[in-house]
Formats: C-alpha cells, sequence, structure tokens
C-alpha cells in the first residue's frame, strides 16, 4: 500500500473542508448545512482512498 499518497490525499483533503465548511456558513449560516458538506467530502476521501489511485497506471509499473 502506498501510505505515502494516502496520507497526502487525507491532508490535501482538510483544503476544502476548511474553506468549503466556511462559505457553506457564509452563504446558509446552518451547521446542518455545514456538516452535509463536510460528510459529502468524506465519502469522496472515502471513494479515493479505496481506489487508492490504481486507476493511474504508474501503480503497475513498480
Amino acid at each position: 500500500m502506498n501510505w505515502a499518497w494516502r496520507f497526502g490525499m487525507i491532508v490535501l483533503s482538510g483544503v476544502p473542508a476548511i474553506i468549503g465548511g466556511g462559505i457553506t456558513w457564509g452563504f446558509t449560516e446552518s451547521w446542518t448545512a455545514v456538516g452535509i458538506w463536510e460528510a459529502i467530502l468524506l465519502v469522496l476521501l472515502i471513494a479515493t482512498l479505496i481506489k487508492g489511485g490504481k486507476g493511474t497506471g504508474a501503480a503497475g509499473a513498480h
């Protein structure tokens, strides 16, 4: 498993979580909307981590 890639993806997902959460709060002023935004990002992150970059073709070169 490529742990460095996975850790990088987790760190990289923090940017849209923080910025997007603030923008969502600014538009809606609702914690429910912010929670939904964070849940969507979490699902996307999990899907990306499960896929693990397998579709890039670079993983098979090792």
